[in-house]
């Protein structure tokens, strides 16, 4: 296949699985609301121009298959058969066949003339269709779609087509990368034409500030052009509720809201898998029986919903359920029996669910296909850690349990706050930064980590130049980056506070990729390369003493203690004296 046919079918093969997606979400709406007309048109429209796409580029099976379920849609559209379950059920299904033969195509290849049809599919559509006529014509749901009305849909998707570029995210991250260039290449100038007077000088620093002002502009456009809505990721999990719900003898629906918000599609894409299982453990471990439900006065069809918020500069995704709740009791013994706790009872609710991250923890009595193992949710948390985020379980008995992530907005940038320790640099991401504090003379810790009295209160700390066994001389007077962390607050001792800015984030190489308490790094302003620290998985280490320099308290006394309000004398994250 040449150049362009082989880009022709890209193209297609993009196109179609968009179509799929909306035409599966449109048929699952349609299972909820059957007198709902427009729905029927809408999916009418949708398999009518994937039908004539398809013969478009030659790939017959699937516009025959197209061409099948479009007569049942039309016979459901004028009222000739009914909107029932098993009806939704076959188009769901013919659906599926469609996604199995667009994979045929495997990415530009020659079409698959030669593919067998999905033939149980046909005959089932075609018999539903024998069924329907058999039966008493209902009134028609709104207008019979045409050729005219889709020719009318076609024209506007093909203006709207003209406007959007498809674009990966590999291009996308290149001109990150670029931007990120650009700005310690002009730092570089910037330390040069310093020492440039006159008026030569002022007019290169001029021209500087203007470069400045429109590189500023560019990343932030090409960090927009990464952001992507919530919603329609969040609604690709509508069918797997549904069957994965009715295939265990439950019943649910997915609820999406606040699906306008806007997150980096490459957290989107490392967060697939995550949000699979924290769905498929809500459906077999919080929804009840229709029965059981009933029993409780709830409505027998039980829900699962999304939502996404925008909070403290970044984004928190909550995923809940109406179900039973978290059984406190049983955790506690669990807990107890494995050794984890030697007084689970005493935790506190946060404190108590956090231990179902554990490797190997797990209340279920009995292994099945959803959950059982006990290793999924420390996947979760390892994965969500991986990515700058945390995670948290609520769950209140016979109200529900929701699980909250709190994630940056871009993996391809951050805001953050520069360190110094033993001369080498650190970036602290600066959403988990509280305030910056003197730490009092005579003050220390037991090896890397340990208590200081800050102000006289306690702090969970942890010492940069012990933790990273960097030799020198320390300064007369150190500095408290105070953190938020677990729901409490922790100290990282440092140096020196260096200022906070927006940094490119660098991959680390296949080396260090599993390097804990380090995300990545980054080239400062003066061209210096700095580190940048994973809080989260850094102090999480500690407190479960995974370091060689020291452990940190237990993390039931971090939350405990009183947070840290900054008090006269202390510098705020941008180093300036309060």
């Amino acid at each position: 296949m040449d150049a362009d046919q082989a880009a022709l079918m890209q193209m297609f093969a993009a196109e179609t699985a968009e179509h799929l997606d909306e035409l599966e979400a449109s048929l699952l709406e349609l299972e909820r609301r059957p007198d709902a007309g427009h729905l029927l048109e809408r999916i009418f429209r949708v398999t009518h121009t994937m039908k004539g796409n398809a013969s478009s580029v030659g790939v017959h099976g699937l516009s025959e298959l197209s061409h099948a379920a479009e007569d049942v849609i039309e016979d459901l559209h004028r009222g000739t058969l009914p909107v029932t379950g098993m009806v939704v059920s076959l188009l769901l299904e013919t659906v599926d066949s469609a996604r199995r033969l667009l994979a045929e195509l495997d990415g530009g290849e020659e079409p698959p003339t030669s593919t067998p049809l999905p033939a149980g599919v046909l005959d089932r559509l075609r018999s539903a269709r024998r069924a329907g006529r058999e039966g008493t014509p209902s009134t028609p749901r709104g207008n019979t779609p045409g050729a005219a009305d889709e020719g009318d849909r076609s024209a506007g998707d093909r203006s709207e087509g003209a406007k959007t570029v498809r674009i990966t995210v590999e291009k996308l991250d290149c001109m990150v990368d670029l931007i990120g260039e650009v700005s310690v290449t002009r730092n570089r100038i910037a330390r040069d034409i310093q020492l440039a007077g006159g008026a030569v000088g002022a007019a290169v620093r001029d021209g500087l500030e203007e470069l400045d002002r429109l590189s500023t502009k560019l990343e932030e456009a090409i960090r927009r052009a990464r952001m992507v809505p919530v919603g329609p990721w969040f609604r690709q999990y509508e069918r797997a509720v549904r069957d994965l719900a009715r295939s265990h003898g439950k019943l649910a629906r997915l609820v999406v809201v606040h699906g306008d918000v806007e997150v980096d599609t490459a957290v989107i894409e490392r967060l697939r898998d995550v949000l699979t299982h924290l769905i498929r453990n809500g459906i077999d471990h919080g929804l009840e029986p229709p029965e059981a439900r009933k029993a409780c006065g709830k409505d027998p069809r039980g829900t699962i919903t999304l939502r996404a918020t925008h909070e403290g500069g970044g984004i928190a995704l909550r995923i809940s359920d109406d179900g039973a709740g978290m059984n406190r009791a049983r955790i506690a013994a669990r807990a107890s029996a494995q050794g984890r706790s030697t007084d689970a009872e005493s935790l506190s609710d946060s404190e108590l669910y956090s231990l179902v991250f554990e490797p190997g923890f797990s209340t279920a009595a009995a292994v099945s296909d959803l959950s059982g193992r006990g290793m999924g949710m420390d996947v979760v948390r390892r994965r969500v850690e991986s990515l700058e985020g945390s995670i948290r379980i609520e769950s209140a008995a016979g109200v529900g349990t929701t699980l909250t992530l709190r994630l940056p907005l871009t993996l391809a940038t951050i805001e953050g706050f520069s360190v110094s320790a033993a001369g080498e640099r650190y970036v602290v991401p600066l959403r988990a930064v509280v305030a910056c504090v003197g730490l009092p003379r005579g003050a220390h810790a037991t090896g890397a980590g340990g208590v200081l009295h800050v102000h006289g209160r306690a702090l969970p700390c942890v010492r940069l130049r012990d933790l990273f066994a960097l030799s020198g001389p320390a300064p007369d007077r150190e500095s408290v980056v105070v953190v938020a962390h677990e729901g409490g607050q922790a100290g990282l001792v440092v140096d020196s506070l260096d200022g906070e800015g927006r940094t490119v984030i660098k991959p680390l190489g296949r080396l260090f990729r599993r390097t804990r308490g380090i995300t990545g790094s980054t080239v400062l302003g003066d061209g210096r390369l700095a580190l940048i620290l994973d809080v989260d998985a850094l102090l999480n280490d500690l407190s479960r003493g995974r370091s060689g320099g020291g452990e940190l308290p237990p993390r039931d006394r971090w939350r405990r203690a009183p947070a840290l309000e900054p008090r006269e004398g202390a510098m705020d994250p941008e180093g300036r004296t309060r």
